[in-house]
């Protein structure tokens, strides 16, 4: 008795985690990298200008002074966190499977613990005299922004915002 086994189309190898992980933080710091350089044009800041203001957690003051050695210390420390971001919603998706299955909605929740994190720890342990606070529809951009992070970290990391390419008959 003979057992025919159909084999599976070759199939194109799938992203490694690692890959999908690096480029979910990417995802996530590109929308608050545009957030951020819009929100510093409209109160006159140059793009420069927000990511030394960043790089001032590490240089202080002297951040300003740094050119782009400091801007890039500044975007090397956005996409640290966002990475970080990243990562926490992959450690938590291998415990709770239903942020990968629901990854708009999750995402999308995933971003008020990222707002909360930002607004009520990050940004008070740099600027005591000015953080916590509620600027009204400023602050309702900054939750958006931090919606729209979770969103592009949990769509990457679900497959869903990343280009599948089927494979072709030959």
């Amino acid at each position: 008795m003979t057992t025919a086994t159909a084999s599976a189309a070759p199939q194109a190898p799938s992203r490694s985690f690692f890959a999908r992980l690096v480029t979910a933080g990417l995802a996530g710091a590109l929308v608050d990298f545009v957030y951020a350089d819009i929100v510093g044009a409209i109160g006159g800041r140059s793009i420069v200008q927000v990511w030394q203001g960043v790089a001032g957690a590490w240089l202080g003051k002297a951040a300003r002074d740094g050119g782009l050695a400091s801007m890039s210390l500044g975007l090397a420390t956005h996409i640290g966190i966002a990475m970080c971001m990243a990562a926490v919603y992959a450690l938590a998706a291998t415990r709770l499977p239903i942020l990968y299955r629901r990854p708009a909605l999750m995402g999308a929740l995933y971003g008020l613990p990222l707002y909360g994190v930002m607004y009520r720890i990050v940004l008070p342990l740099r600027w005591p005299e000015v953080f916590p606070r509620w600027d009204g529809w400023r602050s309702i951009a900054d939750l958006g922004s931090h919606i729209g992070v979770g969103l592009a970290i949990a769509l990457v990391l679900s497959g869903r915002l990343l280009a599948r390419k089927e494979a072709q008959p030959a």
